[in-house]
């Protein structure tokens, strides 16, 4: 358990640091997914086991698109997710194809599986014509035949793209939710990104969607170039005006060689500047009826096309189980009915030709993942119900036989003292300014298990250098071996090999909206 002391001065040391968005949806960081060779062949027979022994879970179903259409400046400024510049139809329907080899290679381990939720995310997924959306409702059923009524089946788009004929599209191919990254309102601020989007593009698609009951989410980001308090609550006032039900807000993600963050670093809010629109936007729409069911995400009871959808939140502390097609797409999986240690979190290759050529020799197109041991797991799991700004501690101690609170007591108390959380019988929240720090909280919770694989890293770079040492000397050096031997347990590259942004941002938020 962390010393108090560490606590405090952690949280302290914290509390000015950007928190970028970059909430967890799973454990660890990407950037110990290492392993090269994972066995997607296993993983699917373990699927099979749990199902035949009635222990199988909801399976979330994620479909990828690589393609965005071009701005200036480039990524609409600030996008860290990995994306490749629309060509054109002709380059997206034959990605789609490869897509549908993808989603013949699971075919059989998904047999008689039950489907939780699709979502349809990218890149842009209404850069697709027309009979393209039945195309894609054809794939999903055909891996998952019986789809409940209340599945909530959403595709992620840019309101500039819609059209009448697309709305109509979705809905009839069997959609029945759409997610529009709108970000700004104010159009000003939105051609900061070097997007063409309108308010009337925005208004004529939210009509649309509401004329053919088609459920509506709305993506806002806070902490833009620029924006202030009163620009960020004109931007909620209005949708609400607009009678947006669903609304996810969240904090601008800066990094990497983006425009934001090498030229318009100078005009961001600072973190307090964005904590306080954090609450101010927090404060506003609770007093219009919303509710706040995650960190980042809003609802109004009474959307006559709503579901309850709540996106990367897992209720179930016993198994996980999410299945991502396409470029950079990622995928988890585990049950506890099999054993916490053969639990896995994938990710598919971030190159786009290496992603077509593995399909084309018929292999699962997976770049690298990690291999779940069980604190691993535990964490996995708590972060994803922590996501959804709660913790139940009767379902934990069932789950992992051990209780939440008094497994991160000084955690839990250290962030108590400063109103971030608060402690029943019955649960543990995040209150206050807690969701904010949603980040901070994860790191802290995962410190000590974070420092346990740095070390083992450390180790393995150690030996493999060793190794090749011996290799050009021509001994064998500390009784190193070869680098197969010397790497991390259980895996087949690197242990310190470092993830790309653009993976980091693929696999913390595997869904927007």
């Amino acid at each position: 358990m962390l010393d108090a002391g560490f606590v405090h001065t952690y949280i302290d040391t914290h509390l000015e640091q950007r928190q970028v968005n970059k909430i967890q949806h799973g454990f660890p960081s990407p950037r110990y997914w290492s392993r090269t060779d994972v066995p997607v062949e296993e993983i699917a027979e373990d699927r099979r086991r749990v199902r035949a022994a009635g222990r199988d879970s909801f399976v979330n179903f994620y479909v990828g698109v690589p393609y965005c259409i071009q701005t200036d400046p480039g990524k609409c400024g600030y996008c860290l997710f990995p994306v490749e510049e629309f060509q054109g139809n002709a380059a997206l329907e034959n990605y789609f194809g490869y897509v549908e080899r993808e989603a013949d290679l699971y075919r059989e381990a998904l047999s008689g599986a039950t489907l939780g939720a699709v979502y349809f995310g990218g890149g842009t997924s209404n850069l697709y014509r027309e009979p393209l959306y039945h195309r894609l409702m054809d794939l999903v059923r055909g891996l998952f035949p019986d789809i409940a009524p209340q599945a909530d089946i959403t595709l992620e788009g840019i309101p500039q793209l819609f059209s009448r004929a697309k709305m109509q599209a979705i809905k009839d191919s069997g959609m029945n939710r759409v997610s529009m990254g709108i970000q700004q309102v104010d159009e000003r601020l939105n051609k900061l990104s070097g997007r063409k989007q309108t308010t009337r593009h925005v208004v004529q698609s939210l009509e649309w969607a509401r004329e053919l009951g088609l459920a509506a989410n709305v993506d806002l980001i806070f902490g833009w170039p620029q924006q202030t308090v009163g620009t960020m609550l004109k931007d909620l006032q209005t949708l609400v005006s607009w009678n947006v039900y669903d609304i996810t807000h969240y904090e601008l993600n800066v990094g990497g060689p983006t425009d934001f963050a090498l030229n318009r670093f100078h005009e961001l809010p600072s973190t307090l500047a964005n904590l306080e629109m954090y609450r101010a936007s927090r404060d506003f729409l609770t007093d219009q009826g919303y509710e706040q069911i995650t960190a980042y995400n809003f609802r109004k009871p009474g959307d006559p096309a709503g579901r309850g959808y709540e996106e990367g939140v897992n209720r179930f502390l016993d198994s996980m189980d999410t299945v991502g097609l396409g470029y950079a797409a990622v995928s988890f999986f585990g049950n506890s009915a099999i054993g916490t240690d053969r639990s896995w979190s994938f990710i598919n290759h971030l190159s786009l030709p290496r992603y077509k050529q593995a399909l084309e020799e018929g292999r699962f197109p997976v770049e690298r993942g990690f291999s779940h041991e069980a604190a691993d797991w535990r964490l996995a799991m708590l972060f994803r119900s922590l996501f959804g700004l709660t913790v139940n501690r009767a379902d934990y101690r069932a789950a992992f036989g051990t209780d939440v609170y008094e497994e991160f007591a000084t955690v839990w108390d250290g962030l108590g003292e400063y109103g971030f959380v608060e402690v029943s019988d019955e649960e543990v929240g995040l209150v206050g300014d807690g969701p904010f720090y949603t980040p901070m909280v994860q790191a802290l919770l995962a410190e000590e298990r974070y420092r346990a694989l740095r070390e083992r890293e450390t180790r393995a770079a150690q030996a493999r250098r060793a190794a090749r040492r011996a290799r050009r000397t021509g001994t064998d050096g500390d009784g190193a071996g070869t680098e197969e031997v010397v790497a991390s347990p259980g895996t087949g590259a690197p242990a310190d090999t470092e993830a790309p942004a653009d993976a980091e941002a693929a696999a913390a938020t595997p869904a927007r909206g």
